[in-house]
């Protein structure tokens, strides 16, 4: 689910967010993206990371649980500079945020800011991939020209050992306090829990819309991946 932010609504921008939520024959996968507010072209970078993410993983899960993080991350990236074609790759800079199950194997990606958390079952800890920390205020790590390995923070984790996922990018995270991220997260799931799609949908619609942080201006997107209990589908 995304909203807008009311700062781009009263400039008239678009959306600089993008999510994805897929669950194919290999597993299941949840993306966010977060164009940078300085790049015209942001929203399309945005869209074109969750599209080359899903590409990337259809390419690299052939073989459930035997996914390599560094081979899926490139693929992303050449993938991403493909699906930007016609605009230009430098207005096109965005965050990645991902988490990829397949098989026994739930996989968390983080490019830039956002958040990844993979919440455990009660009485069970939970996993915060916590973003990388730059010198400048106001300076993250983003898709551009160049892939950097390096820059991405990458866990590979026992699917099993989680009852679900949240992603979202930093309109939500930063605005969250710090060391609430992972009950923050659980708090959604089990509020989520049992209910349909279609509630789960309005609620988060109607969650987004009345955020409550005090002049807050950032578009906001958040994807969760919910493993109902007894099962290893993702809803």
């Amino acid at each position: 689910m995304s909203r807008v932010g009311p700062g781009h609504r009263r400039n008239g921008l678009p959306n600089q967010d993008a999510w994805l939520l897929r669950c194919m024959p290999w597993g299941e996968l949840a993306v966010v993206a977060d164009g940078l507010g300085s790049r015209a072209m942001s929203h399309q970078g945005a869209r074109a990371a969750c599209r080359a993410a899903l590409q990337a993983a259809t390419a690299h899960c052939c073989t459930p649980g035997n996914v390599a993080a560094q081979p899926l991350l490139a693929a992303l990236h050449a993938a991403w500079l493909e699906n930007l074609w016609p605009h230009a790759v430098r207005e096109c800079a965005t965050t990645c945020v991902l988490a990829l199950r397949s098989g026994p194997l739930l996989l968390l990606a983080q490019l830039g800011d956002g958040m990844a958390v993979a919440c455990g079952p009660p009485g069970k800890a939970s996993f915060l991939l916590h973003a990388g920390v730059t010198d400048f205020a106001n300076v993250t790590e983003c898709l551009h020209e160049r892939h950097a390995p390096e820059a991405w923070r990458v866990a590979s984790l026992e699917a099993a050992d989680f009852g679900g996922v949240v992603l979202c990018t930093d309109g939500i995270a930063a605005d969250l306090v710090a060391g609430s991220e992972t009950a923050f997260a659980a708090g959604l799931l089990a509020a989520g829990h049992g209910s349909s799609a279609r509630t789960q949908r309005r609620e988060a619609r109607r969650w987004l819309q009345d955020w409550p942080v005090a002049g807050h201006t950032d578009d906001k997107t958040i994807v969760c991946m919910m493993a109902p209990e007894g099962t290893e589908n993702v809803r």
